[in-house]
C-alpha cells in the first residue's frame, strides 16, 4: 500500500506535540538532502574559508580521523 499524505496527516496528529519539531526538523533534513541544487548560505561558506586558512596556516596541527572519533564517542557516550 502507498502512503498517502492524507495517511502522514493523520499520522502527525496522533504524535504528541512536543515531537512535532522534531518531525518538521527531519522534513527539512529531507528535503535537503534530495535536493539536487543548492547554495550554501554567505556565512556558511565564511565558515568554511576560515577553516581552511586555518588548516593551510597550521598544517600540524589536524588530529587524526580515527583519533578524533575516539574522542568524541568518550566524551558524548
Amino acid at each position: 500500500m502507498e502512503i498517502t499524505i492524507k495517511d502522514l496527516e493523520n499520522d502527525l496528529k496522533t504524535l504528541p506535540k512536543e515531537l512535532l519539531q522534531q518531525v518538521s526538523d527531519y522534513v527539512a533534513f529531507l528535503k535537503f538532502k534530495y535536493s539536487k541544487d543548492f547554495e550554501l548560505e554567505e556565512w556558511q561558506k565564511e565558515v568554511l574559508d576560515e577553516r581552511l586558512r586555518y588548516l593551510e596556516e597550521n598544517p600540524n596541527e589536524t588530529l587524526n580521523f580515527d583519533n578524533t572519533i575516539a574522542e568524541l564517542k568518550k566524551k558524548y557516550s
